[in-house]
């Protein structure tokens, strides 16, 4: 595990750590309490799995908030799964740290959205899809594709795209170079095709999926 930290501008130097502030980094091995005690200015932690990442990062808010230099209901902990998150929370409680926001990627964004979309585009947020597959079974009928499970195979090129930031119109140029096999007997033409029907219809319904909680969301700070 490796650090890499820098000093905010304007805070001082460190602060004495606080009653309980001590105990946070018992138990840390050198590396990890190196992190936890890393609060001024950004950080980056690289390690494996397995070698005590979450505990790092966790011990680190705890740390900042106990010496003061962290305010817990100003931080904001975003993590990939509800479980990831919710571990999160729990460790901070036992740390005796409250207030901080631990959640997924996908919530705390949807949290911004749901603020943001009334003062930038008006109205309420479009409902979010819960799968993907309810708007592309129909999609995918209408062109002539039935076969078993292709909706959910679909659905994760699809995923695949918008997290690179592909949009239909480029799915064929950038699928190609990332040696992408489309799924059942799609081409990779096909796959545009159905990426631009769902978008379309998703759109008309009113929906937004997951994927676009995220885009739209970076593009509202924007």
């Amino acid at each position: 595990m490796t650090t890499a930290h820098e000093p905010l501008p304007g805070l001082g130097g460190a602060r004495r750590a606080a009653p309980g502030a001590d105990a946070v980094l018992a138990g840390l091995d050198p590396e990890q309490r190196e992190a936890a005690t890393a609060v001024s200015g950004p950080v980056v932690v690289l390690a494996g799995a397995g070698t005590g990442k979450t505990r790092a990062i966790t011990h680190r808010i705890a740390y900042a908030a106990l010496t003061g230099q962290h305010d817990p209901r100003r931080t904001l902990a975003v993590t990939f799964t509800s479980r990831a998150a919710g571990e999160m929370r729990h460790r901070l409680a036992e740390l005796g740290v409250e207030g901080v926001q631990a959640r997924t990627f996908h919530s705390a964004a949807l949290r911004q959205l749901r603020y943001f979309w009334p003062r930038v585009v008006g109205g309420a947020v479009p409902d979010v899809l819960p799968s993907k597959t309810r708007v592309l079974s129909p999609v995918l009928r209408s062109t002539g594709f039935s076969e078993p499970s292709l909706a959910r195979d679909v659905a994760a090129e699809i995923e695949w795209a918008k997290s690179s930031q592909v949009a239909a119109a480029d799915y064929v140029a950038a699928a190609t170079r990332a040696r992408r096999e489309p799924p059942g007997s799609l081409t990779r033409e096909n796959v545009a095709e159905v990426y631009t029907a769902y978008d379309d219809r998703k759109t008309r319904e009113g929906l937004i999926d997951f994927e676009d909680v995220l885009l739209l969301t970076v593009g509202m700070l924007d």
